[in-house]
């Protein structure tokens, strides 16, 4: 490590010391105690350990106790302040401080979320003003601070490296050592006893103490002894002898010679320095950006129970006569599963048919109809024949559990393609046709054969799109737009040509560049009379650099875990809805539906997000916002992890995109659109976080509790190997339920959904992350993913209050049900 241990500027039993725009932070360095710094101008980058943290204004970062770390202006007139508390106090009032680890940093919340750190800036503030303006003893406010950071923003320290390699192990045994003898050093403390104490060589213990720390066990011993004596020679009005020995010396002579070494000075001489110059509670020399943020943060007030209790509260009272509005359930109409052979799968079919028991679904979504695997395209004696065998088994099927496809016309069969271009692992091919008569024959042949055997009233119900995606980096369509644009003229037309009433649309806007080929789509079927009765795009929040990473593939297979993913702010889902919309509606009337085809958080395959509680609260998020209106129906990806684009791996939880694993395991996710199906058909009262609705006499209560990705996360800078430790800081919430003019009898069932309960995914992290379950586990594992259920019967006489407590990613449904005689 040789980081260079420096003893910062505040003395032992001074609690808090403040210090603004330190020239010596630039240099690699660690110390005792806590520092927190607070940018009041400028940028500023901070390098802890190897990580890199860029600052801007008004940010907040904490460095734990002897973390080396420097600091590192970016641009002229940048300006911080230094907040820096001592470890001594803190372990007086705080007996784990050494086993904690504090994580404050403000920019990992969006700037419309920084009401936690906002409560750190005025108590650092207040904290600045008792110390150098009010004369008032600082210790009550630097434990105010100390008390709020503990309860808020720690955690146990053997957390944050779980699996450690030999050389930390190096760097947690000197940190031991610096902590022991932050505690001892008053006493007869050596190197020798400790080694006895922890059953280690003391030369091994010297040798990397001095690798560590940069001097030898000794040499720091003496220093932190200095520095305190140091505190009581300017504090106290006692003898030097005294000041020695309460110190940690051995007698007076040695003291002396140890001052006169770091000082060049006597004891009695440095007392003098100090009583001639200025009171050391004056207070530092200040700029103008530092004194206006204390100034203004110092004015705030704060309340107990925002510094005692972690939790958000809200109060909810409603008539439940009152006049609502009609529900929009733009969740329930649309399905996505992958491609057309996963229906294939038993055990895909299986889970399909237990989802529409719980989940109303429309519409089933699906791909690759034409790819190699179903077998389509035969060779006879005549030359080539159609053979829909195994789409009618899919079709049947979807027949059989009352649910309608909507069928993505694609890919490319490999006898009819001009290119070999090929993606997804099933190499579904993405090159225009060589013939356009192939295809037309193609695609006559497959809607005639629907019609025939499901007749023109059933088809007519359907959704037919004409391709998947639209061309963009030649990922999905190795053709040119032009190309793209006249397939689907051509096909448009025939479709429409055996019935007008069949349902046809383009693919879908994936928004992987800023310009949008969809819309060059609309223009052009207008221009040309192109039939199109329905758009559609796909939403997700990752993105990438889709030209880095096709220079990346096209010499090797694709691994989705390479790819250098970011992510887009929380409210991307609805911002897409709203201007996509409008860009509709500037082309056609309400005529051409608008429809989300695939949307998740992402579709990467890999991302664990996928599997925890959080995915539960950002689907009821988007889905319960008002810009969800704005789509005719907004389409999951996907119903299960059962998909054939990508790589199925061992694990039973490996962060694919559905909302059952490939064991049939439900995931929080699954449950999100089991309680958005509860909700009445009237809305009556709607807020951040809850929604009240009425169906009849019954009354549907939905509060959840979202918290998006921090903002290291979204931009690709760090990700936490604890999964959840990657979102924004945020609070438990408490919810005051009172409705009013409520009479008669009531059937009250509340479903509580988080992490703790109905959460699979963090069942099996506490289990040991198996890779391989037994079917007792299995079995289990699916137990444990219902939400804790709890029923009651209660008499209503005008009203009914009752509390929720919903922890940070959680749901509480409560559906009360009118009983009758």
């Amino acid at each position: 490590m040789n980081y260079s241990l420096n003893h910062i500027p505040y003395l032992p039993g001074c609690p808090a010391y403040f210090t603004f725009d330190e020239d010596h932070a630039e240099q690699f360095h660690q110390h005792s105690g806590l520092e927190l710094i607070w940018l009041t101008a400028g940028r500023l980058k901070v390098t802890i350990q190897r990580q890199d943290y860029d600052l801007n204004d008004n940010d907040l970062l904490l460095i734990n106790h002897l973390e080396p770390h420097c600091v590192t202006p970016q641009v002229p007139d940048t300006h911080f302040i230094l907040v820096h508390l001592d470890s001594l106090f803190l372990s007086n009032y705080h007996p784990d401080f050494y086993d904690l680890h504090f994580d404050v940093r403000s920019f990992r919340n969006s700037e419309d979320n920084q009401k936690a750190y906002d409560i750190i800036r005025i108590l650092l503030s207040q904290l600045f003003n008792s110390i150098y303006h009010t004369n008032h003893q600082e210790h009550q406010e630097v434990l105010r601070l100390s008390g709020y950071l503990t309860s808020r923003f720690t955690r146990p320290a053997h957390q944050i490296d779980p699996d450690t390699p030999s050389s930390s192990q190096d760097v947690s045994i000197v940190r031991q050592i610096l902590n022991r003898v932050e505690w001892d050093f008053k006493g007869k403390i050596t190197l020798n006893e400790i080694a006895r104490e922890t059953h280690y060589n003391s030369s091994y213990l010297s040798d990397i103490f001095r690798k560590n720390v940069g001097v030898t066990f000794k040499t720091y011993l003496e220093q932190i002894r200095i520095q305190f004596s140091l505190y009581l020679l300017q504090s106290q009005n006692t003898s030097i002898m005294n000041i020695a020995l309460s110190s940690g010396f051995s007698d007076e002579k040695s003291y002396y010679k140890a001052i006169k070494r770091e000082f060049d000075a006597t004891p009695i001489q440095l007392k003098r320095r100090w009583q001639e110059s200025s009171s050391p509670t004056d207070a530092p020399c200040m700029r103008a950006a530092h004194e206006a943020k204390i100034h203004d943060y110092a004015s705030q007030l704060i309340e107990s129970c925002m510094l005692e209790k972690n939790t958000l509260q809200v109060s909810i009272v409603k008539d439940i006569q009152s006049e609502g509005y009609k529900l929009k359930p733009v969740w329930s109409k649309m399905m996505n599963i992958g491609s057309a052979n996963t229906l294939l799968n038993q055990n895909m079919r299986d889970q399909i048919k237990e989802m529409t028991e719980d989940i109303p679904i429309e519409y089933i979504r699906f791909e690759g109809i034409f790819n190699q695997e179903m077998d389509i395209i035969q060779k006879d004696q005549g030359g080539l024949k159609f053979n829909w065998k195994f789409v009618n088994h899919i079709l049947d099927y979807l027949q059989d559990i009352e649910v309608k496809p909507f069928i993505c016309l694609s890919y490319m069969p490999l006898a009819f393609a001009s290119k070999s271009t090929s993606f997804f692992n099933y190499q579904g091919n993405t090159s225009p046709p060589k013939k356009m008569s192939q295809w037309l024959a193609l695609v006559q042949s497959f809607i005639t054969n629907c019609i025939n055997r499901y007749g023109l009233d059933s088809v007519s119900t359907w959704y037919v799109q004409i391709w998947t995606e639209f061309p963009v980096y030649d990922i999905h369509w190795s053709g040119t737009l032009e190309q793209y644009f006249e397939l689907y003229r051509q096909t448009a037309l025939l479709i429409k040509g055996i019935s007008p009433t069949i349902k046809v649309g383009p693919a879908a806007e994936n928004f992987h560049t800023n310009d949008q080929p969809s819309e060059r789509l609309l223009e052009f079927c207008q221009d040309h009379a192109v039939p199109i009765d329905f758009y559609s795009c796909n939403i997700y929040h990752n993105r990438i650099n889709f030209i880095e990473w096709r220079e990346r593939s096209s010499a090797d297979k694709v691994d989705i875990q390479s790819i250098p993913f970011q992510y887009e702010s929380k409210n991307h889902t609805k911002h897409v809805l709203v201007r996509t919309h409008r860009m509709l509606r500037t082309h056609y009337a309400e005529d051409v539906e608008f429809i989300v085809t695939r949307w998740n958080l992402s579709w990467d395959v890999t991302n664990s997000l996928h599997d925890t509680a959080f995915m539960s609260t950002f689907i009821i998020d988007n889905m319960l916002d008002e810009s969800a209106a704005n789509a005719g129906a907004i389409g999951f990806l996907s119903a299960s992890d059962i998909l054939y684009e990508w790589d199925i791996k061992n694990a039973p939880f490996y962060g694919g995109t559905g909302l059952v694993n490939t064991e049939g395991i439900k995931k929080s996710a699954y449950y999100a659109f089991v309680f958005l199906s509860k909700l009445g058909g009237l809305v009556i009262a709607k807020g951040k976080n809850y929604i009240i609705t009425r169906q009849g006499d019954n009354i549907q209560i939905l509060v959840y509790n979202h918290t998006y990705l921090n903002q290291l996360y979204v931009r690709g800078q760090q990700q936490e190997q604890q999964i959840y430790h990657n979102f924004e800081e945020s609070s438990d919430l408490s919810v005051d339920i009172h409705l009013q003019n409520i009479y008669g009898t009531y059937k009250c069932k509340q479903y509580s959904l988080n992490q703790a309960h109905g959460s699979a995914y963090d069942e099996w992290v506490r289990m040991g992350e198996y890779v391989d379950l037994n079917d007792e586990e299995t079995e289990y594992l699916k137990n444990i993913s219902r939400p804790v259920l709890r029923i009651r019967q209660v008499v209503l006489k005008g009203e009914f209050q009752f509390p929720l407590h919903v922890p940070v990613h959680g749901i509480e449904c409560v559906t009360m049900n009118k009983l009758y005689n």
